[in-house]
């Protein structure tokens, strides 16, 4: 996996956001909605409505990174959040980032959540 995501804390988005938005405007995002700083080497994730495309926001060093990956033929899993941003663990993260069902990964919280 090409996203650092060892001893750092991850969060996501709880709705979709619109993904045409690039660095900049994910970082506003989670500066508005979060109040964080985005140079603390956390982890930000967004997706789209359709819930096939996910971005990946953190600052790497001297500079931010951003991970975008597009599902063909099915959609990433979410699970049913509260907050406008939430925590989620590493292990999570790679679930998600997987894009496998669900129910066929043990432990897993993962619902398909229909906004």
């Amino acid at each position: 996996m090409l996203i650092p995501y060892e001893n750092k804390q991850i969060f996501i988005a709880s709705n979709p956001v619109d993904l045409r938005m690039s660095i900049d405007g994910l970082s506003t995002f989670v500066e508005h909605e979060k109040g964080a700083h985005l140079h603390d080497g956390s982890i930000y994730v967004f997706y789209n409505k359709h819930k096939d495309k996910i971005k990946c926001l953190f600052w790497d060093r001297n500079g931010f990174v951003l991970y975008y990956k597009r599902l063909d033929k099915t959609r990433f899993k979410m699970k049913k959040m509260l907050n406008n941003i939430e925590s989620i663990s590493a292990e999570e993260l790679e679930i998600l980032l997987s894009g496998f069902e669900p129910r066929n990964v043990e432990n897993s919280n993962y619902i398909e959540h229909q906004p």
